[in-house]
């Protein structure tokens, strides 16, 4: 019987929309990356696990641990386009942590600095003040035409559809304090289950302007449908 390690497991969680998987080999080097970092073997047998799907939607999780791979998949409704209000968190994640860069089933911090939160989404920053992410999402913010996210090494996770946001255009990414983050013009979230998500607070100030996500979520959107029809231009 092998050894209670409650700790020791990678999972990834992927959006599916009638059967298909959003960005699967993105998400299956995301995986490998993380099971690689905390030294487990990745054994996904994806055209049994996806032939289960059929036209379903919902969320389908990956989960790596000592004893094997499995799949879960919940049937889920498609995420609507609501905005969502941020605070800053009091917890701190630690910048070279894997459950601060890698999803693993030490998730404790960003539920609990969820569970405090008084708002949607909350900011947590790391060990030295720098930004690191959302409770549950990457951040991305906006000062004029520059475009920020933190990077991987600072306690974020590396994320699919942030990486899609990133290779979309000229983005600043590295270590940044919360004063970068405290007046930006547009702050936004991204998720591979609710996708691109506009920031309309910052612990109570108001921000209105969505511009670029806006324009990144219909890009977004654009490549969605390729994925469910190629025939459908990008």
């Amino acid at each position: 019987m092998p050894d209670f390690a409650p700790w020791l497991g990678v999972f990834e969680t992927l959006r599916v929309v009638n059967g298909v998987p959003l960005f699967l080999e993105e998400h299956r080097a995301e995986l490998q990356r993380a099971a690689t970092a905390v030294g487990l073997n990745v054994a996904l047998d994806l055209g049994a696990s996806q032939r289960e799907l059929k036209d379903r939607s919902g969320r389908w999780r990956w989960i790596v641990e000592p004893a094997g791979t499995r799949t879960l998949f919940t049937d889920e409704e498609a995420p609507t386009l609501e905005t969502a209000a941020l605070s800053i968190s009091t917890l701190r994640v630690g910048s070279q942590n894997w459950d601060a860069r890698f999803k693993t089933f030490s998730y404790l911090t960003h539920a609990q600095a969820l569970a405090v939160s008084a708002t949607k989404e909350a900011v947590l920053l790391n060990e030295h003040g720098e930004v690191a992410s959302a409770a549950r999402a990457n951040i991305f913010w906006r000062k004029g035409a520059r475009l920020y996210t933190p990077q991987h090494e600072v306690g974020c996770r590396c994320g699919v559809v942030r990486a899609f946001v990133l290779g979309l255009g000229p983005v600043e990414v590295g270590g940044f304090t919360l004063d970068e983050l405290v007046g930006a013009e547009e702050i936004f979230l991204t998720n591979s289950m609710r996708g691109i998500v506009s920031v309309d607070a910052l612990e109570g100030a108001a921000l209105t302007d969505f511009s670029f996500a806006d324009e990144a979520r219909r890009q977004y959107e654009r490549a969605i449908k390729h994925m469910l029809d190629p025939t459908v231009r990008r």
